[in-house]
């Protein structure tokens, strides 16, 4: 059976086992962490001229994938909403209370508002868990893509990836 990116739209364990931009679970800082699921090599590089700390390296060649140095990262969210393959979340672990803060990408109108209780999904978009809205940066002259944060509990943190809008969009008109 065929699975992984090119085939299922989404990848498999070995593909982001081998992603660059993926860092380690234990070098995500207090403030959050890029993870870039950029897993084919195509030319863009708009995560790396927007980086303000230089964490994320194309190199000479644009279809090269991203590294992240994440030392470097600063959890700022940029490149999220300046990636047009919406492949960046930043992640945060909150450890006082034992919950995660997902930045994701996210295109869809209507935007759902601080407060909110909306579906996190999978890779797969399977439901995870319910999770807060924390804020919504709408998409502006200065970034391409609106970026929701929501918090869910801990023990979902490399699970959850996005939201289930149509869910969303059901309960609140």
């Amino acid at each position: 059976m065929h699975d992984g990116i090119l085939y299922t739209g989404v990848p498999n364990r070995q593909e982001l086992k081998n992603a660059p931009g993926i860092p380690a679970a234990d070098s995500i800082g207090a403030g959050g962490t890029a993870f870039i699921e950029c897993l084919q090599t195509i030319a863009c590089n708009p995560c790396e001229t927007n980086c303000p700390t230089g964490a994320i390296s194309i190199g000479a060649q644009i279809s090269n994938r991203p590294v992240l140095d994440a030392k470097k990262c600063v959890g700022c969210g940029t490149c999220v909403s300046k990636c047009p393959g919406l492949a960046i979340t930043v992640i945060a672990r909150k450890r006082d209370d034992a919950t995660t803060v997902l930045s994701l990408p996210y295109e869809y109108f209507p935007l759902p508002s601080a407060g909110d209780t909306v579906a996190a999904v999978d890779r797969e978009g399977r439901f995870v868990c319910d999770a807060n809205v924390l804020n919504v940066k709408p998409m502006s002259a200065h970034q391409s893509t609106s970026v929701v944060k929501i918090e869910f509990p801990e023990e979902y943190t490399f699970k959850v990836k996005s939201i289930n809008t149509f869910h969303w969009r059901s309960n609140n008109g």
